[in-house]
Formats: structure tokens, sequence, C-alpha cells
């Protein structure tokens, strides 16, 4: 049995934060896998793939205007300089998910976000569509602060990604 963290991230913050929960998600003895959104499909097709022994999908991006990004938002990232996703975003991958692809699976989301906390939320998004396709979500979506365009976690931010990946082991079990 195997966890699968789905990540987007522009400039590298939410991919530290996707990578900090997996290690969290780890350290309780469940293997988990890290895997940048535009590398999660199979056999060319753009929709879903994981392993048939996930136990667990956790899926988290960056709020992009109060939301999940767009394909707007996502070229707007890549004129300030190179991103980690900046192709594929989860809005596509979530919508081209058919609903038996995630069943029952239990699902958690997250966001990274800077600013104030009315902002709005991509992990409120992230967790409706993994409900919409049948996830059952086993807690409730959480946000973790990043540092303006810089990308980076704010201060103690991965080390509670760490906290809430070994707490989602436990939400499972």
């Amino acid at each position: 049995m195997t966890a699968i963290v789905v990540f987007e991230s522009m400039f590298g913050g939410t991919q530290a934060v996707a990578e900090s929960v997996g290690a969290g998600i780890a350290s309780c003895g469940l293997p988990a896998d890290v895997v940048e959104v535009g590398r999660v499909v199979g056999d060319g097709e753009r929709a879903p793939w994981w392993p048939d022994d996930v136990l667990l999908l956790v899926v988290g991006g960056p709020t992009h205007r109060r939301g999940l990004s767009t394909e707007a938002t996502r070229a707007a990232a890549r004129a300030h300089g190179d991103v980690v996703s900046g192709l594929t975003g989860l809005d596509r991958w979530l919508a081209a998910a058919p609903a038996r692809t995630v069943g029952t699976l239990p699902v958690a989301a997250f966001d990274t976000a800077w600013g104030t906390s009315d902002g709005g939320s991509a992990s409120t998004e992230i967790a409706e569509r993994l409900r919409a396709l049948r996830g059952r979500l086993v807690v409730p979506p959480e946000t973790f602060r990043v540092v303006g365009t810089s990308g980076g976690p704010a201060q103690g931010e991965v080390d509670r990604a760490w906290e809430w990946g070994r707490g989602l082991v436990s939400a499972v079990r």
C-alpha cells in the first residue's frame, strides 16, 4: 500500500510543501510518492493515473485569483520566469478524471497562498472536485502560507506540512 501526493507548483513553494507532506506520511510507515501533476498520466491519456495499491490520494496546488490556477494564471506565472508546473494544471487534470478512477479512495486537499487569509482557497475547490469524483475526504482542506512570488514556504510551514502529512495517515487508519 502507498500514498500519492499530486501537486502543481509555480515557483517551488507548493512543491516544497508537497514533499514535506509526503515525508510526514512516509514517517508513519506508509510509502508516499510525490508527483508533479504533469507527470501523472498513463498511456498518453490526459487522465489521472496511479498504482492500484494507493491507500491515500493527496492533491495540492497554489491559490491563484481565489481558486485553482487557470491557463491564464499559469501564463502570467511563466512570464515571471521558469516555473515547475507551467503547462498542465490541477484544473485540467481534475476535469479529465473519470469518477471511477477515484471512487471511494480516501483523499485530502491542500493549497499554498500568500497575503491575507481572505485571499480565497484552491484547496476548497480541489476538495469539492475530489468529492465530486466520489473521493472520501478524510480531513478538511488545509492552507499553507508561502512568501510572495519568491514561492518559498513561510517560516514553520514546512514543519506544519510534515505534521499534517502524519495526521493524514492517522485519519485513514
